[in-house]
């Protein structure tokens, strides 16, 4: 079977992914070892557990999303740097999805009042810190009807569940969904949560499009796009929405944007919103509860062969949507310009990028600021962006340091933000109410006028066949030795 037919569904692309599968056969815990497991071999396999303590009826996946070689194949693309233009691509010729009568994911409905959240989910507990168990699996659809003509919302969210038929659900200021919320405010929006849909739907479902630079998208369009055929919708059985056919289960229900649901019993009997620990947040730190909007839950329908549950990220993932953004945004400051991103797992997943630039003519001189002011000012939570001219490799940190240590000039080449609204994961600005500590942006460029004195010594590695001198099996040997800087080094001839 093709790429295409494989990855309509996660079970099709774990066949697929045959040979980067772990599959355990031992039992599990969700409560600490699940988290322990995805840690300990991150950036390695897909792993995915077969027999879960306390659900006999579930199987979990992790560390689906860890490695940017596979992220890669899910795009089809031959390369993960090209993996946010392919995202564009996908934003500008999406394919519409395509209703089907029945659906995988509804062999098996639960109604409401039936449900037990704590016992049917085998919802993670990452640390022993934690303030309970979390529940951040599902992509929520919001389709057309809501999200406007020609638009649709894939997002996840944190939420909590409090009770068997609602929970806290936590809406990011700015995001689609709190947007289009914040237009039902007194009433109830119907939506469904898709958990362990097809591979590109969950990558729609992860990204991070800003409204200003995106603000009308077809993210189910987009997935479709990506994965070269439409992606089947179903009817939801118990609200007026759309399920992803093929995902492993639903959860229906209601987002109630005027409700109000404490994250945590600790935080609630405390009262105070911020203080009292959750679980770990994408800047790495443990991340604080909060009083939410409020989720309340209709209906459950699953698979009927043991459905796989979705390990909530923790830590590092790939997800190429901030990158997308920022290309965009340096397309509409000057095409051409901007030539390459690196959003590396040393700023977590949105805490800052490395812009390769490319200064064509003296007057783009001074380019590299206005869009390290423009990233800095847009995106929340972003501490530091740095842009490096395009003979620095943006995707090694030590490439770019070297970029920083000798084209910085410390008079001129540092940017402060000097507004915007806080990101409160960022446990810098948390105190500050809706203060903002800002960012910083770092010019490593050199001057367009004194490019001359910036001349980097290059050896002539481009020049000789070094088979005279070593066997094709020695020096591929000798290549494998090299740790990634040098590797490259070594290709591009640079000192």
């Amino acid at each position: 079977m093709t790429r295409e037919e494989k990855i309509t569904s996660l079970r099709g692309a774990l066949e697929w992914f045959r040979d980067d599968v772990e599959v355990l056969e031992a039992e599990v815990d969700p409560v600490l070892e699940a988290g322990a497991i995805h840690k300990a071999f991150d950036d390695g396999p897909v792993i995915l557990a077969q027999n879960l303590k306390g659900y006999p009826h579930a199987r979990m996946v992790l560390n689906f999303w860890s490695k940017r070689e596979r992220l890669a194949r899910v795009m089809g693309i031959q390369d993960y740097s090209q993996a946010k233009l392919k995202m564009l691509e996908a934003l500008k010729n999406p394919i519409p999805p395509e209703e089907v009568e029945t659906a995988p994911c509804q062999e098996v409905f639960i109604p409401r009042e039936k449900v037990d959240p704590l016992a049917l989910f085998p919802m993670v507990k990452y640390t022993e810190l934690d303030g309970g168990r979390f529940f951040g699996n599902g992509v929520f659809y919001i389709d057309s009807r809501l999200a406007g003509e020609g638009t649709s919302q894939l997002t996840f969210h944190r939420m909590s569940f409090r009770g068997r038929d609602y929970a806290s659900i936590n809406l990011s200021p700015g995001q689609h969904t709190e947007m289009i919320s914040n237009n039902y405010y007194n009433s109830k929006v119907p939506v469904t949560v898709n958990i362990c849909p097809p591979p590109t739907v969950e990558l729609m479902g992860c990204s991070q499009f800003h409204a200003t630079v995106f603000p009308h998208i077809d993210e189910v369009g987009a997935a479709g796009y990506l994965q070269g055929s439409p992606v089947e919708v179903v009817k939801a059985k118990t609200v007026d929405a759309y399920a992803i056919a093929n995902a492993e289960w639903v959860i229906e229900g209601y987002i109630v944007p005027s409700g109000r649901v404490w994250e945590t019993e600790e935080a609630e009997k405390l009262g105070k919103q911020g203080v009292t620990m959750f679980h770990p947040e994408w800047t790495r730190y443990l991340g604080r509860a909060y009083r939410s909007k409020k989720f309340e839950l209709t209906a459950v329908t699953h698979r009927k062969d043991k459905p796989i549950f979705f390990f909530p990220w923790a830590g590092w993932a790939y997800y190429p949507s901030l990158a997308a953004c920022v290309w965009e945004l340096g397309e509409r400051l000057s095409p051409g310009f901007v030539q390459d991103i690196n959003i590396s797992h040393m700023f977590g997943q949105l805490g800052g990028a490395v812009l390769q630039v490319k200064k064509r003519r003296d007057s783009d001189e001074g380019l590299q600021r206005n869009l390290l002011g423009m990233v800095l000012e847009m995106f929340r939570g972003i501490r530091i962006v740095v842009t490096v001219d395009e003979d620095i490799n943006v995707w090694s940190a030590d490439d770019v340091m070297w970029a920083m240590t000798t084209r910085v000039n410390p008079n001129t080449g540092f940017l402060r933000a000097i507004g915007g609204r806080r990101q409160a994961y960022q446990p810098g600005e948390a105190g500050g109410g809706s203060g903002y500590n800002g960012g910083v942006g770092i010019d490593a460029t050199v001057p367009y006028a004194q490019k001359e004195r910036f001349i980097r010594a290059r050896f002539s590695v481009d020049k000789f066949d070094f088979h005279r001198w070593l066997s094709d099996e020695k020096i591929k040997k000798i290549k494998a030795q090299q740790s990634e800087y040098f590797h490259w080094l070594g290709e591009s001839g640079y000192y």
